[in-house]
């Protein structure tokens, strides 16, 4: 009796949300803002169970063989890692999540392929697998798990309320956007992060849920745990104008040092999902043990290094120190991350950016110390080149470079170094870390869209093939009459023998519209039509007509033949474009399962 009255109050509750939100875009505001909340909620959770495991798993055992004691360095420390790898691995193979990564690439496939559906497990299997990941030791960050936690929490809470497909991506970004302003403590860039990876796009109906979730799950975290920078730093500014110069070096450094991440990440990966024939139960406890080897002798490496990047900062490690910490950190990373560890790069790239910019700037300031910053400038500002560089995000890792340390006065050299990063890491290649790892699932990943399912679509499959037409010598008046009667908004222009010569749009008429009405019988089609008209084939596929379309931001385009560029075979629009891409991935979805 009182589960049916239950039942009866939720679908009640649910039925008043539903008729609410189909007319109004208030309720995707409060929502934004409770997943903001519990979002917040979530990080720390999280951080407070990372403590208590890594307590529990390394505090015990030196306390009862003593942290100096052979047994204790050279036995337990090792297993440690490896003992919490055996688990990550059971979960992995017991609820078969093997196909899913815990980096922040999996919010960026949930948006763009799956449609914001998110299996609700995926929050409590991904809370449990990083606590013991990282809590024993593992090499990763928290910062991927808490996107992929809190995006799955905006899916649940979308699919909860039977939102459509449009407001559940909007919420899987919104809370991968809480995720990493809380994880961070930064909120603007945890809205840029979603804006430039996860959802690949930008518009005003969607930023502003966006802010809101960032800002309140930043409120939240700073209730229970403080109001506190990542890093505390000294104030560092420019010393003379010729160091952007140094700071452009080091850029190009540290996107040598992030393609060094990329390679070494993807070799491990290769070894141990090819190579290493073992149960997948095995292979991140085999990836733990080679960590804890590592970490026997550079305990520095493990788990995500803040304390570490802190004292970088504040000139408290030697240059040497730093140099051999940058490659045992990819290295231990890699090993990592590769054997399938629960874990994700945003950390680790700051760690490895933080050590490149300290040994970096110890040798600009060692030859040139009347016009440099002292080693902690450089490193401040290597935070965020190698990440930038190693994901292809350098306006996410600029701002979060500010906002971690709070020092405007280092905001120039960080943005040049992030953008000479990221030039570099391009250079070598077109994919990010991130979206290699999908392209090697089979998605390839451009501007929130999957390539290689609008790469087997051509435009001849999609477009329209009935075509209204304007002659060049119309009256205004007429062609007025003309786009009033018309469903399109753009309107090829045609000469005397039909042929492609101009296009005219519903803005063209508008600009004549302001002159008075006696020109309707003087103005011709011709004299307000665009002449360099953007065009596609048939052959086309719809990728690169979708190029095209954001040429020149416009919503049509005219579909001619492949021997003749100006004769007329249809009309391509960029909603029939999309609609035809997602019912592919539909179909491309209903395979794979």
């Amino acid at each position: 009796m009182a589960n049916n009255i239950l039942g009866g109050i939720k679908k009640s509750v649910v039925r008043m949300i539903q008729t609410w939100t189909s007319h109004e875009h208030s309720f995707l505001i409060v929502a934004a803002g409770v997943l903001g909340i519990v979002c917040g909620l979530a990080v720390v959770v999280l951080q407070r169970l990372l403590e208590l495991f890594h307590d529990t798993a390394f505090g015990m055992p030196s306390k009862w063989l003593g942290a100096d004691s052979g047994w204790y360095l050279y036995l337990v420390i090792p297993l440690i890692p490896a003992f919490g790898g055996l688990i990550v691995g059971f979960m992995t193979w017991r609820f078969k999540m093997g196909y899913e990564s815990a980096a922040g690439c999996e919010p960026m496939k949930w948006a763009a392929l799956d449609g914001g559906l998110v299996k609700p497990r995926t929050i409590w299997f991904r809370l449990l697998a990083t606590v013991a990941f990282l809590g024993s030791g593992g090499s990763g960050g928290r910062e991927g798990p808490i996107a992929q936690i809190c995006g799955a929490l905006g899916s649940a809470m979308g699919q909860l309320f039977k939102m459509s497909t449009d407001r559940l991506r909007l919420l899987v970004g919104c809370g991968a956007a809480a995720g990493i302003a809380a994880a961070f403590n930064a909120p603007i860039a945890g809205v840029i992060f979603t804006v430039e990876l996860v959802l690949g796009d930008f518009n005003v109906i969607s930023f502003l849920p966006i802010v809101i979730s960032s800002v309140m799950a930043t409120t939240t975290k700073r209730l229970f745990l403080g109001d506190v920078p990542a890093f505390v730093a000294p104030s560092y500014s420019l010393v003379s104008h010729w160091e952007i110069l140094f700071y452009a070096i080091l850029g190009i450094v540290c996107g040598l040092v992030a393609r060094l991440f990329f390679v070494s990440y993807f070799k491990s990966y290769d070894f141990f999902g090819k190579k290493l024939k073992n149960h997948p139960v095995l292979r991140p406890a085999v990836g733990g043990l080679i960590v804890g080897v590592i970490g026997m002798f550079a305990p520095q490496i493990f788990g995500g290094g803040y304390e570490v990047m802190g004292d970088m900062l504040n000139g408290a490690i030697v240059w040497y120190v730093a140099l051999g910490l940058i490659f045992l950190k990819i290295i231990a990373t890699s090993i990592s991350l590769g054997s399938d560890g629960s874990g994700g790069i945003f950390a680790p790239a700051l760690f490895i950016g933080c050590m490149t910019g300290g040994v970096f700037g110890t040798a600009a300031h060692y030859l040139f110390p009347d016009i440099t910053a002292a080693a902690g400038a450089y490193a401040m500002v290597g935070v965020g080149a190698v990440m930038a560089a190693a994901v292809h995000a350098p306006l996410t890792n600029i701002l979060m470079g500010y906002e971690l340390t709070g020092n405007y006065l280092i905001i120039l050299p960080i943005m040049t170094a992030c953008i000479m990063s990221t030039y570099v890491m391009t250079r070598f290649s077109d994919y990010s870390l991130y979206t290699e790892k999908l392209r090697r699932r089979g998605i390839e990943l451009v501007h929130g869209r999957d390539i290689s399912v609008m790469d087997k679509i051509k435009v001849s499959d999609v477009m329209r093939r009935h075509v209204t037409t304007i002659p060049e010598n119309l009256p205004f008046g007429k062609v007025m009459e003309l786009i009033a009667n018309s469903r399109d908004s753009y309107f090829p222009m045609v000469d005397s023998q039909n042929r492609l010569c101009g296009i005219v749009s519903i803005q063209n008429v508008r600009e004549f519209m302001l002159d008075s009405s006696d020109l309707c019988d003087l103005v011709v089609a011709k004299e307000i039509a665009t002449e360099n008209v953007i065009t596609v084939t048939g052959r086309h596929n719809l990728n690169e007509a979708m190029e095209k379309f954001t040429m020149i931001d416009i919503e049509q385009l005219p579909v001619v033949s492949y021997d003749d560029p100006r004769k007329i075979e249809g009309m391509l629009s960029r909603i029939d474009v999309i609609a035809a891409y997602k019912k592919e991935v539909l179909k491309k979805k209903e395979k794979e399962e």
